[in-house]
């Protein structure tokens, strides 16, 4: 193989790792502006979720004077849907907290990331230029595998073991990260519904009851 070919192997291998980094990133840009949205959802879950609470604890603390307009077994049916919003409520919280916990922890680690990268690119420069300079044979490297094999030295052994297993998933499917937190939002969504069809049952069957 000649220097020609070599050249443009090399470069054809470059521009395949560039596109491919760029659709990767491009489908997590897309995937955390959808999930951004999960905080304003959960506000809206969490006013529902305070309401079916507050109306529980009044049916269950004035039980006997419900009684008067009320059969036992149509409050039971009462307490049941309120409960059934009650359970999806938190269980969309849950969910919404790993969404938040995604968000925050992507954008606190690109922040810090840029910061550190920025120093260390400009005091490599200036290593760079006096080891050129003076005739050194002086290398900078910053090697960010060993950083992450280090945090994960450190972790609590719960954490290795939870950090290795994403990360084998992570290599093996770069679409891994995208489809997880998009599947967590969408899980969210679908306990916020459910929430929101029990609390209607709720209202309609009071108005039914009556």
């Amino acid at each position: 193989m000649g220097a020609n070919e070599k050249l443009i192997q090399s470069v054809e291998s470059w521009r395949n790792i560039v596109e491919i980094n760029a659709k990767n990133d491009t489908l997590n840009a897309f995937a955390d502006a959808i999930v951004s949205s999960s905080p304003d959802i959960d506000k809206t879950s969490g006013w529902a979720l305070g309401a079916a609470g507050a109306i529980a604890g009044l049916i269950i603390t004035n039980i006997d004077k419900l009684a008067k307009f009320f059969d036992i077994a149509e409050i039971k049916i009462l307490l049941v849907a309120l409960i059934i919003s009650i359970l999806c409520g938190l269980a969309q919280k849950l969910l919404a907290s790993l969404c938040a916990v995604h968000l925050k922890v992507k954008e606190v680690t690109s922040v810090k990331l840029k910061e550190i990268l920025t120093v260390f690119e400009s005091s490599e420069s200036s290593i760079t230029e006096m080891a050129t300079e003076h005739k050194l044979d002086i290398v900078v490297e910053f090697d960010i595998e060993a950083v992450m094999q280090r945090f994960v030295e450190i972790s609590p052994f719960y954490i290795k073991w939870l950090i290795k297993k994403e990360s084998y998933k992570s290599m093996a499917d770069p679409e891994y990260s995208p489809k997880k937190v998009l599947a967590t939002f969408y899980r969210q969504n679908l306990w916020v519904f459910l929430q929101t069809i029990s609390f209607v049952s709720f209202i309609m069957f009071s108005v039914l009851f009556l």
